[in-house]
């Protein structure tokens, strides 16, 4: 159903009901976040993006410069993993500053939200995390590199299997 088939009474029901939802996913990345960046200071985006990656709702929660680049990093995503070939419990992972949000301690996740096994949208959050390894918080980097670990846009989980080999790389480069 589209907004043109639509009565003037149910657009606003529906636009109310999306806006609640990705704030709702938001407040969720906060309440549950281990990092204080994200906890505390709100410093994570939430949104729900259309089939070609178009932002059609975001949360008012976060800040502007995340939700920007996360707006930017779904293109990302769907290039390197495209829709078609999408499956349910998919989610994809990156923490890229060139195609994520600027810098490594910023971790951008994109999943496929199925009705009736059909792929209807894709919803986007980034969450800003307190330790990636590298130097930790410091002026003495030179490059993004001494940030710490890259990773670039891949699976974090597979049908809803978790990708371990990231998780033991990640365990194996961060101390918190």
């Amino acid at each position: 159903m589209s907004a043109m088939d639509m009565s003037e009474v149910e657009v606003p029901v529906m636009w109310n009901r999306l806006l609640s939802i990705v704030e709702e996913q938001a407040r969720t990345l906060v309440r549950t976040s281990f990092s204080p960046s994200s906890r505390e200071a709100g410093d994570i985006s939430a949104g729900v993006f259309d089939l070609r990656g178009r932002m059609i709702a975001q949360a008012v929660t976060g800040t502007p410069g995340h939700i920007n680049t996360m707006a930017r990093s779904v293109l990302h995503f769907i290039e390197a993993f495209p829709v078609a070939k999408m499956h349910d419990g998919d989610a994809f992972i990156t923490n890229d500053p060139w195609k994520g949000t600027g810098h490594l301690h910023d971790f951008v996740v994109v999943s496929p939200t199925f009705k009736d096994g059909r792929i209807v949208a894709l919803f986007a959050c980034t969450a800003h995390q307190a330790d990636i390894g590298g130097i930790g918080p410091s002026p003495d980097g030179r490059q993004v590199f001494h940030e710490g670990l890259f990773i670039p846009l891949m699976r974090l989980a597979d049908a809803g299997a978790m990708n371990a080999d990231l998780l033991d790389i990640i365990r194996a480069n961060v101390r918190e």
